[in-house]
C-alpha cells in the first residue's frame, strides 16, 4: 500500500490516506518518529505495527495523566488502564516501562500511603497492611513499611487519641459501661488496632476519666 497523502488533523494527530482509500489514524509524535512519508510504500504487517505503536502512545499517555493525579501501585495502574479496553500485552509493556523507569515504585507508594492514612486517618498497623493487600502490594514490601512506620509507642499514642475522641461521643449517648466499651472495641478495631493494643488504650481510658 501506497501512502497517497498525510493530513494533519491538529498538532497531536495526523492521517495517512493510502491507495485503496484506507486510512491510518496516527499521533504525531508517532508519525514522526515512523519516518513515513507520502508515496512511502507501507505493507500489511508494519500497518498493523503502526497500530499498535500508536495504541501503545495512547495507553502511556493515559497512564501518565493518572499518575499525575497521584500515586498509583503497579497493580492499580494495570487494574484502571484494563478498565479502558486495552490489550494486556500492551498494558503489561506500559507497566514494565513505568516500573524500569521509577515511574512506578510500588515501595513508594506503599510508604506514601501508609504516612498519609497514619497522619491523617489514626489507621493502626492491621488497616494500613489490609489496604495495602488490596492495592497489589507483595508482602515483602508490606512487612517492609509496617516495620518502617509503627512501633509500640507509635501505635499506642494513635489508639489513644482515636479513642478518646470516640469515648466522649459514645458516653453522650450511652450510660452502659460494657456496651461502651464494647462498642470502642469494635470501632478501635475497625481501625487496624490488635487486641493487645485495643485493651491498653480502653484501660487508659477508662481510668483516666
Amino acid at each position: 500500500m501506497k501512502i497517497e497523502k498525510v493530513v494533519k488533523k491538529d498538532e497531536k494527530n495526523v492521517t495517512l490516506i493510502l491507495e485503496n482509500n484506507e486510512k491510518l489514524f496516527l499521533s504525531y509524535e508517532v508519525f514522526i518518529k515512523s519516518g513515513l512519508r507520502k508515496n512511502d510504500e507501507i505493507s500489511e504487517s508494519r500497518f498493523s505495527y503502526m497500530i499498535e505503536e500508536n495504541q501503545l502512545y495512547f495507553l502511556k499517555q493515559k497512564a501518565f495523566r493518572l499518575l499525575g493525579r497521584r500515586q498509583h501501585s503497579a497493580y492499580e495502574l494495570k487494574f484502571k488502564l484494563k478498565q479502558k479496553g486495552y490489550k494486556n500485552e500492551l498494558i503489561d509493556n506500559v507497566i514494565d516501562q513505568l516500573l524500569e523507569s521509577n515511574y512506578l515504585n510500588d515501595y513508594d507508594f506503599a510508604k506514601s500511603f501508609a504516612e498519609e492514612n497514619i497522619k491523617n486517618k489514626l489507621w493502626g498497623k492491621r488497616k494500613i497492611e489490609a489496604e495495602l493487600i488490596k492495592k497489589g502490594i507483595n508482602r515483602e514490601i508490606i512487612s517492609r513499611i509496617i516495620n518502617e512506620k509503627f512501633s509500640d509507642h507509635d501505635d499506642i499514642d494513635n489508639a489513644l487519641e482515636l479513642g478518646k475522641k470516640k469515648y466522649k461521643s459514645l458516653i453522650g449517648r450511652n450510660t452502659d459501661n460494657d456496651k461502651i466499651q464494647t462498642k470502642l472495641y469494635s470501632y478501635l478495631l475497625s481501625r487496624g488496632y490488635d487486641y493487645d493494643t485495643i485493651k491498653r488504650t480502653i484501660d487508659l481510658i477508662i481510668n483516666q476519666k
